[in-house]
């Protein structure tokens, strides 16, 4: 008799272990963000980048779907490619992300080494979003000196 009640405590034990385990797997899987049906769009803000220095730009991303707002989105989700820039201008990279709104992205970016500075003109930026439940990439404009 005491072989069988702690043969069921342990069988208990192992279902409660289970259940829990399966729990925590699908709050996990629910809070990550949903990427079904994704739309994003895209505007570039010159922030306090000028010609000739080298501060940050922004192009700021919203990305939703038919449900809302697509928030807690990591930045490594980001890419950006300058797909068109002024004439001899230096490269730039992405500097950071941040989201100062749900389901919006500030992308900084920044001139790429430390000697490159913005030059004048449209810089046409292709933000592309990958990660395992969705893709979506999105071309917005970025004019430095120029209003």
């Amino acid at each position: 008799m005491a072989r069988a009640t702690a043969a069921r405590r342990v069988l208990y034990g192992a279902a409660v272990v289970a259940l829990g385990a399966s729990a925590f797997l699908l709050v996990a899987a629910t809070s990550a963000p949903t990427t079904q049906g994704l739309i994003l769009q895209a505007v570039g803000h010159a922030g306090s980048a000028a010609v000739g220095n080298r501060n940050e730009a922004y192009v700021v991303v919203s990305a939703y779907n038919e449900a809302g707002s697509i928030r807690g989105i990591v930045g490594g989700s980001f890419s950006i490619t300058i797909v068109g820039s002024p004439s001899g201008a230096d490269p730039v990279r992405k500097a950071g992300v941040t989201e100062p709104v749900s389901g919006v992205y500030k992308i900084a970016l920044a001139p790429e080494l430390s000697q490159h500075r913005w030059s004048a003109g449209k810089y046409l930026v292709a933000v592309a979003f990958t990660s395992a439940s969705g893709s979506g990439v999105v071309v917005g404009e970025l004019l430095i000196g120029q209003q």
